[in-house]
C-alpha cells in the first residue's frame, strides 16, 4: 500500500530515519503536529528545504535521497500553499490515528523535532 499525503511523507521519512537509528534517541515525546509544524508552516520551497536537509541533517537527506517515491511526494506537497498543507495534514491524522500515536510514542521524535526545527529555521539562507 503507497502512503500518500505530507503527513505519511514526513511520518514515513521520519520512520527511515528512526529505523536507521541516525538521530540519537530521547525521552521527551512531541504530538505528531507539533513534530511536523516547522515545515509544515514554512514558506520555504521544497529546493530550499532540501538544500537546508542537505546541509544540517546529511544523512536523513541521504536516506531521503535513496527513496524518491517519498521525495517526490514531499516536493508535491512543498507546491501547495501553507493552509492546504495543514488541512492535508489535520485529515491524515484524523485518519490514520495508529500512525499519530506511533509517531507520538516515537522515542527519537524529539531529536527528529530538533532536527526538522533547524532546518526550517535555516532553509531560508538557502
Amino acid at each position: 500500500m503507497r502512503i500518500r499525503g505530507f503527513a505519511a511523507t514526513i511520518l514515513t521519512a521520519a520512520g527511515l530515519a528512526a529505523g536507521a537509528a541516525l538521530l540519537v534517541p530521547a525521552t521527551a515525546s512531541a504530538g505528531p503536529t507539533e513534530l511536523v509544524a516547522p515545515l509544515l508552516n514554512s514558506t520555504c520551497s521544497f529546493a530550499q528545504v532540501d538544500a537546508a536537509l542537505h546541509d544540517k541533517a546529511p544523512q536523513l537527506a541521504s536516506i531521503l535521497d535513496n527513496n524518491p517515491d517519498q521525495k517526490a511526494e514531499l516536493k508535491a506537497k512543498f507546491d501547495q500553499p501553507v493552509e492546504q498543507r495543514r488541512a492535508e495534514f489535520q485529515q491524515y491524522l484524523a485518519q490514520h490515528p495508529d500512525e499519530a500515536q506511533r509517531a507520538q510514542q516515537d522515542p527519537r521524535a524529539a531529536g527528529l523535532s530538533q532536527t526538522i526545527q533547524e532546518v526550517a529555521d535555516s532553509c531560508h539562507n538557502y
